[in-house]
């Protein structure tokens, strides 16, 4: 078993987040920082099972985290398991033993369910419009021209029909983003409407004729 880029995104981010507590200390830029290089590195000697709640784990804290404030201290006690599979503990802080909620029992904020589903939808209803101007080639060309360079997009792809696809998983609508991914994403259409208008100047007012919106969170 593997982990997917966009766990070991998000497991960075928190790793981030958390470096001074941690003890971790950050040398240049976050991105290039060697210690967060070594707790990813020791992911790979996990164990099949030690993955399993890794993924188990940071799914979890992706659901919570949707709620703002509401499972606060639940977030902290994933955190803590998390880093303490990866070898580390946060400093004056005890691993606490409390229930967490099931997930199925966690009601979703609705104005923030956004799935991975209806994002590729949205993404290649934009594709479709450009490709009537455009053709297949050059709008998968600007899709992967566009594609923010982030670990996080690898596990993104464009195929030969200018379609975005997102290749780990089988089901995109049990996937929920969280809002830094949604942001990520909305940069990367951004970018992309930024590359049609250069040859299609009235390339929004076509999105807007079709009621296909330049936002994500519309």
């Amino acid at each position: 078993m593997s982990l997917t880029p966009m766990t070991r995104y998000y497991i960075r981010r928190l790793l981030a987040e958390r470096a001074e507590s941690l003890g971790l200390t950050v040398s240049g830029t976050e991105s290039d920082s060697q210690a967060f290089a070594d707790q990813l590195a020791r992911l790979g000697s996990l164990s099949a099972t030690q993955l399993a709640e890794v993924n188990l784990l940071v799914r979890m804290h992706q659901t919570l985290s949707r709620n703002g404030q509401t499972y606060n201290r639940y977030l902290a006690t994933l955190e803590q398991k998390l880093f303490a599979l990866l070898g580390l503990r946060e400093q004056s802080q005890d691993l606490t033993e409390i229930t967490l909620p099931q997930l199925d029992e966690i009601k979703e904020p609705v104005a923030k369910a956004i799935t991975l589903a209806a994002v590729l939808e949205h993404f290649n209803k934009v594709s479709d419009i450009a490709q009537k101007y455009l053709g297949k080639m050059i709008v998968a060309n600007y899709w992967r021209g566009t594609r923010p360079y982030s670990s996080w997009f690898a596990d993104f792809a464009v195929t030969h029909e200018g379609r975005v696809v997102c290749q780990p998983y089988q089901s995109t609508r049990d996937v929920f983003l969280t809002e830094e991914q949604l942001e990520h994403l909305q940069g990367w259409l951004e970018a992309f409407i930024r590359h049609c208008q250069r040859v299609l100047p009235q390339f929004t007012k076509q999105l807007q004729k079709a009621g296909v919106p330049e936002t994500l969170l519309a």
